[in-house]
Parts: C-alpha cells; structure tokens; sequence
C-alpha cells in the first residue's frame, strides 16, 4: 500500500500536474460556457455544409437580431422554411437584408441541418467557431495530466522496486510566469536488459527531502509495461 506522503506527492495531482488540472479545467468550463453563449456548437454544421450541400429552395419566416455591437454592424438571424415545408432552420450574417416572405436559395444537407446561401448557422460567423479552440484545449490537457497521473499512480500501486540512477535533479520547465519554477527529478535504470526512463516533478526541492540519495534511489515499475514507472516514497 503507498504511504501517506506517497499519496500526498505522487497519487495526488501535485506540483505542475495540479497546475495544468486547474488550467485545463478552467479552459473547458469557461470555453464551453463562451461555446454556449456565441453557438459555437454551430460551426461544425457550417463546416459539413461548406464540404457539401445541395441547394433547394426556401422561403424567410421571420428575421430577428442575432446579436448588437457598439463596433460593428448588428448582426441579423433569418429563419426560414423549405418551399416544400420539409424542412426549417435559421442562419444568420452580419447586416442582413432579408425581408418575410422573401424567397432564398438553401444550401442543404442531409437531416435538418441547412443555411441560406451566404450566411453562417453561428451567429458570430466564422470567427466564432475558433472559440472551440479552449474548451478542446481545456479537455486535451485534462486528459494528458489524468492519463500521467494514472500512469504514476499505478507504478505506485502495483510496481516492483527496482534500483535507479538519478540523471537530473534541478529546476523544471516554469509552469507560470509569476514564481518560481518546480523542481524535477529524473531517472534511468535497466530492467529486462532494457533502459527506461522516468521523471516527478514538485513545487519545491525540499519536497524530494524523503531521498536518501541524490546519486542512486528506488523506483518502482509495473511488470507489465516498465515505461510505468515512479519513485518509491517511504
């Protein structure tokens, strides 16, 4: 079983791992919350229309304000119907002209999914798809750190110690640009006639306090995979 401090500095997202879970987190709540907010969701309709459609033809039900700036041209949002009645939808451009009544041509795809030709189904147009970008980032680094974390909480949990030689003990990679950067330690050692590689990084040196040695530690290493692998805290 881990010791306490094993837990504390090793099956715990501590030092930079719990700085990359509070930003990746923050990135995916307040991207999706922005997502939410500009209808982002809708860029991937405008993308599989802009690689292909169809046109027919449809009528405008009613036009509304999508969205006002101070800076720029309000803009307007036209929902509409197909001539056939088949199909309705709503998309959106910046200072639109449309008028009730007004026939349009559509450009379809297949389901409901459908925009009048020249406008977007997000309001923001296409710069409002790019704010996908920090909700993916937020879940892309939430599922590195866990994964890493896994990985180490792992070794910890079911590996088998092995002697290591310490290659690095010093400061690592800053992780913000205010305070200090964290201290990292990284190892190699042999085993299946195989050399592995392993690496912990934590806020401060003093935390390594629990090293006997600087020059030569125990490691512990999943069986199964080596590349698994953590130092052993006492």
């Amino acid at each position: 079983m881990p010791s306490k401090e094993a837990r504390r500095l090793v099956l715990a997202f501590a030092g930079p791992q719990r700085v990359v879970l509070y930003s990746s987190l923050f990135f995916l709540l307040a991207g999706g919350l922005a997502c939410a907010f500009f209808q982002s969701h809708r860029a991937l309709g405008d993308l599989l229309l802009d690689l292909h459609s169809f046109e027919v033809l449809g009528v405008v039900d009613s036009v509304e304000v999508g969205m006002r700036s101070r800076r720029h041209t309000p803009v307007y949002c036209a929902r509409f119907h197909s001539e056939d009645g088949a199909l309705v939808g709503r998309s959106c451009e910046r200072g639109g002209s449309f008028q009730p009544g007004q026939r349009v041509v559509l450009e379809r795809r297949g389901g409901q999914v459908a925009r009048i030709r020249g406008t977007t189904l997000i309001p923001m147009g296409r710069v409002g798809g790019l704010v996908l970008l920090f909700p993916l980032a937020g879940a892309v680094g939430l599922l590195l750190v866990v994964w890493t974390n896994h990985r180490e909480s792992r070794a910890a949990r079911v590996g088998i110690p092995i002697l290591a030689r310490v290659t690095y003990f010093g400061d690592g990679k800053p992780v913000s640009k205010k305070g200090p950067p964290p201290t990292e330690l990284r190892w190699s050692f042999i085993a299946r006639g195989e050399r592995y590689e392993g690496r912990l990084s934590l806020d401060s040196a003093f935390e390594f306090d629990f090293l006997p040695s600087r020059d030569v530690i125990v490691v512990l290493y999943d069986p199964a995979a080596p590349s698994i692998n953590t130092v052993y805290v006492p």
